[in-house]
């Protein structure tokens, strides 16, 4: 019988700049610290109730290479927000700090917005579509259905796909 894992618990990233990451993690994602280890690690997350930490970094060694997300091994973190208007909110939020976009996209089941933090990990905040409207919009949920980029911005009207509440 197989192990019953329950949900994911936490990520530990290593950083060349604990402050620049932990400014970038709390200024920028909006991750509250909730703890540090006295030894160079610090703690975030957005529900200690249920989660005593989502994020932990911590300084990696002098001379780290990059991470590089066409290796093998983590390609990004998925954060979830409530809603498409949040998701806007990100957007604008990215391009007032400068943040590395790597693309925008509508998948069928999520809104998403991939990005980089400043040691080149690559992270992602999505907003979930309802599998009420996906299932009558898109052919295959998982798919890649354009860049949305336009209504981020609110150039366009959302299309079919998303729930804003």
């Amino acid at each position: 019988m197989p192990i019953k894992i329950r949900r994911t618990g936490h990520l530990v990233l290593r950083v060349k700049d604990l402050e620049r990451s932990k400014r970038f993690f709390t200024e920028v994602l909006g991750l509250p610290q909730v703890g540090d280890n006295g030894k160079g690690m610090l703690f975030f997350s957005t529900d200690v109730k249920d989660n005593h930490h989502m994020l932990a970094i911590r300084e990696a060694k002098e001379g780290a290479a990059m991470p590089d997300p066409e290796q093998v091994g983590m390609e990004h973190v998925a954060y979830e927000l409530g809603s498409f208007a949040e998701l806007q909110e990100a957007w604008r939020i990215f391009k007032k700090h400068n943040v590395k976009i790597r693309h925008v996209v509508f998948h069928g089941i999520t809104k998403s917005i991939y990005f980089y933090d400043p040691d080149g990990n690559m992270l992602e905040v999505y907003v979930n579509v309802p599998p009420e409207v996906y299932r009558k919009t898109v052919p295959n949920p998982y798919g890649l259905y354009g860049d949305i980029t336009d209504e981020l911005e609110g150039k366009t009207p959302q299309r079919a796909g998303t729930v804003t509440p």
